[in-house]
């Protein structure tokens, strides 16, 4: 998990940088709102805090290079990897359209987060 969630973002970004810089792209990050609530005990949580501290850090790294960071951060997402099906969870595709709708943006629009959850989720 932490290598997924807190490393796979890192080497991403450094892999994909030239190429960003190159056509002043977009950087996603897939966030949670696990990253703004604290669970005891939950590594998960852990992993997405460091997603939301990275997309800024890197946001504000590349500053004036034309490059945006978006970090995304859904909150229950209705997949199958849910054990227990929470009250209130939103669609993956509605959190699809949402990043399209901030990658669509202007070029001197710099959408660099966005929370997007079911109607009636708690947190």
């Amino acid at each position: 998990m932490v290598l997924t969630n807190v490393y796979g973002p890192a080497i991403l970004a450094k892999a994909a940088l030239p190429q960003l810089t190159a056509n002043r792209g977009h950087m996603v990050l897939m966030g949670s709102t696990a990253g703004r609530k604290v669970y005891p005990g939950n590594l998960y949580t852990a992993t997405k805090w460091a997603v939301t501290g990275y997309a800024e850090s890197l946001r504000q790294q590349l500053v004036g290079t034309g490059i945006r960071v978006l970090h995304i951060a859904p909150g229950h997402v209705d997949t199958p990897l849910w054990k227990d099906a929470p009250d209130a969870a939103i669609t993956p595709e509605s959190v699809a359209e949402t990043m399209l709708w901030a990658l669509a943006q202007p070029p001197g629009v710099d959408v660099s987060e966005i929370t997007v959850r079911a109607t009636g989720q708690e947190f």
